[in-house]
């Protein structure tokens, strides 16, 4: 791990460099061709595997394809690719699955006798083709991600439709009346959080009770982002079960985590790692997700139409125009659903789009 943070700092330095002096930049292919001279000069360097080399290789080239996709956006700081610490390169991995062979307990690779013996978070699917391999440690050990690729399944014919309005008082309230409660994870652990990170505070720099503290800081964290990934895998996939069809906001979340006093809540929510998990579930389940345009989903009547203003502290929605009187959130799951129907889901089977809220 240590050979592969000084590659990706030495190609890092190779591209600042010939930008500098020719005003162009090296691309992947260029420091791919340079490797393969480098393996035949260095025999530190021929010792190890190509495809992890191709690998490291490949992900500086991702880091600076994110750069340049930033700074054409216009989308805040663009974030410069930078060099890596000892402290920030915790992983490695094969650009391909190749020298390497996995019998359902061990890895095993070509001229390493024995193997890696693996625990699998949940069986392989039968017909998985293992193209890659991922290791990364963190302070509770050492973990392994299987990139593999599988058959895409046939869409099935949209029977049902949901319609999702993020949010949170709650975490999301659904079209057919189900709320999902938000579990604040983040809050709920901050108490601890703040305790060891004074402590953490007082120490030394360089001390041995600081690398103590920073190991803890570190696990409070890490069982926080465990539980959220571990409670949206959970929810996202009752989602999908649920309906052929979902419809969500199209939220544009790296500006409301700009609010000055509902950042933390937006931020310890995590809507848009829900939406990557739904986008992907389908995906893999042959459902179906549509994103809406969120304007006035909370401020229209799901009844009438009629534009109704209200602010964030109004939860009910009231409507002078039609009488309606129904939960702010469930109003906005209604029209989102409306709206995604009409977007684009004509093949919806049963379902009448006039009264949003007869869910098939």
């Amino acid at each position: 791990m240590h050979a592969q943070r000084e590659l990706y700092n030495a190609a890092l330095e190779e591209r600042i460099d010939c930008y500098r002096k020719t005003g162009k930049t090296r691309t992947y292919i260029d420091q791919f061709k340079a490797l393969t001279e480098c393996r035949r000069e260095l025999r530190d360097m021929a010792e190890l595997p190509a495809n992890l080399q191709r690998w490291t290789l490949k992900r500086l080239d991702d880091a600076f394809q994110g750069f340049f996709r930033r700074v054409k956006a216009r989308s805040g700081k663009a974030g410069f690719p930078r060099f890596r610490g000892k402290g920030r390169w915790e992983a490695f991995g094969f650009a391909e699955f190749s020298g390497i062979r996995f019998d359902g307990k061990r890895l095993r690779f070509a001229g390493m006798p024995g193997g890696l013996k693996v625990h699998l978070h949940r069986e392989l699917p039968e017909n998985a083709d293992i193209r890659s391999c991922v290791f990364r440690q963190d302070g509770s050990g050492w973990f392994v991600c299987l990139q593999i690729a599988l058959p895409t399944p046939e869409k099935r014919a949209i029977e049902s439709v949901i319609g999702v309005d993020l949010g949170l008082e709650v975490f999301a309230h659904c079209s057919d009346d189900v709320p999902i409660p938000n579990p604040r994870i983040a809050r709920r652990a901050e108490k601890e959080l703040r305790r060891r990170q004074r402590a953490l505070s007082r120490c030394m720099k360089g001390s041995h009770r600081r690398d103590k503290l920073r190991a803890q800081v570190a696990r409070v964290h890490r069982k926080i982002a465990n539980t959220r990934n571990s409670w949206l895998h959970k929810e996202s996939a009752g989602l999908v079960r649920r309906a052929d069809l979902i419809i969500v906001e199209d939220l544009n979340v790296a500006n409301m985590i700009r609010h000055p006093t509902l950042a933390r809540s937006i931020a310890d929510a995590s809507w848009s790692r829900f939406v990557s998990m739904l986008s992907y579930k389908v995906e893999k389940t042959g459902g179906h997700l549509i994103r809406v345009n969120p304007r006035n989903t909370s401020q229209e009547c799901s009844r009438c139409h009629e534009l109704v203003p209200k602010s964030l502290a109004a939860r009910i929605h009231k409507c002078p125009f039609c009488g309606l009187t129904i939960h702010r959130d469930y109003n906005g799951s209604l029209n989102i659903r409306r709206a995604g129907i009409g977007a684009g889901a004509l093949n919806v089977i049963g379902c009448d789009v006039r009264a949003p809220g007869n869910i098939c």
